[in-house]
């Protein structure tokens, strides 16, 4: 069994697939200034995210919950001071250590029978994850103004509800004014964890985040490592190599900045004539992207 678990997501997100496309971003994104959130880490920032951490949640490899941190914060503030310090000076090179993960196997249904139906659920040391927290309360400052109305999951004030009315409400209204028209689901599955590491790299870069930015999001991509636990036992490590991490606060922002951009290539088709509207009269979004 964990032969096969280790082969399994080792195929998944230690191995690197091949992009056959790329895209012009900048006939699609218009960039803006977002060169503040490559600002120093102030202790009252790291403060937020650690209280921003849940509750009652399984631990890491480290063994340390988001109680205890909360709890002996003032013993051990000056120690994450200085990780911060570190990471801001772009010195990231022994952060693998505090950057591995164990990955647990949750069933999806009663009869479970191959890896396709556990879910799993990341364990992630705590130091990797309150510096994703932190990048990721300064990148959802922006988020509301960056995506697209269309998408709503992931984004705080959206209601992920609203594209499903939307769809429905949509199909309704185009089977009572008999336009025949043809409508899409286009199924994301594992696209969550096979998300091609350059692409969202260039969303950002072209959205304006600074170098800074990017380097620290590059730093927790490039060092982490999973070990699947299988009966309380873990296995060897998975260097990844592709997708995001469940667990990590901004991989469902990366996300969504990355599956928005199908919706902006869609309005791009649009502006050019290529395509049509669904019904001219009516305004009836061509997208709606959730998860």
């Amino acid at each position: 069994m964990a032969k096969a678990a280790f082969a399994h997501f080792e195929a998944l997100l230690g191995t690197a697939t091949a992009r056959e496309h790329s895209l012009d971003l900048s006939q699609l994104i218009e960039p803006t200034d977002l060169a503040d959130h490559d600002a120093s880490f102030s202790a009252e920032e790291i403060w937020e995210a650690v209280k921003r951490l849940p509750a009652r949640k399984a631990p890491g490899p480290d063994g340390f919950t988001a109680e205890f941190l909360r709890a002996c914060w003032t013993t051990i503030r000056q120690d994450f001071l200085d990780v911060f310090q570190q990471l801001y000076d772009l010195r990231g090179r022994g952060f693998y250590k505090l950057n591995q993960a164990l990955l647990t196997l949750l069933p999806k249904k009663a009869d479970a029978q191959g890896l396709r139906d556990y879910r799993p659920i990341c364990l992630i040391h705590l130091v990797a994850k309150i510096f994703a927290k932190v990048l990721s309360i300064r990148l959802s400052a922006k988020l509301d103004n960056l995506v697209s109305r269309n998408q709503n999951a992931f984004i705080s004030g959206r209601s992920l509800h609203d594209n499903y009315v939307l769809v429905k409400q949509s199909l309704k209204l185009l089977h009572q004014l008999g336009a025949p028209r043809v409508m899409l689901m286009l199924d994301l599955t594992r696209a969550f964890d096979s998300l091609s590491w350059p692409f969202p790299f260039e969303v950002l870069r072209q959205y304006g985040f600074g170098s800074r930015f990017l380097e620290w999001r590059a730093i927790l991509l490039s060092s982490v490592s999973t070990r699947i636990l299988l009966n309380g036992e873990p296995g060897p490590p998975i260097w990844h190599r592709q997708g995001l991490r469940q667990g990590d606060s901004m991989s469902p922002q990366l996300f969504v900045l990355a599956v928005d951009t199908l919706g902006q290539l869609l309005r791009r088709a649009h502006s050019l004539g290529i395509l049509q509207p669904l019904y001219p009269r009516c305004h009836i979004p061509a997208i709606s992207l959730y998860a």
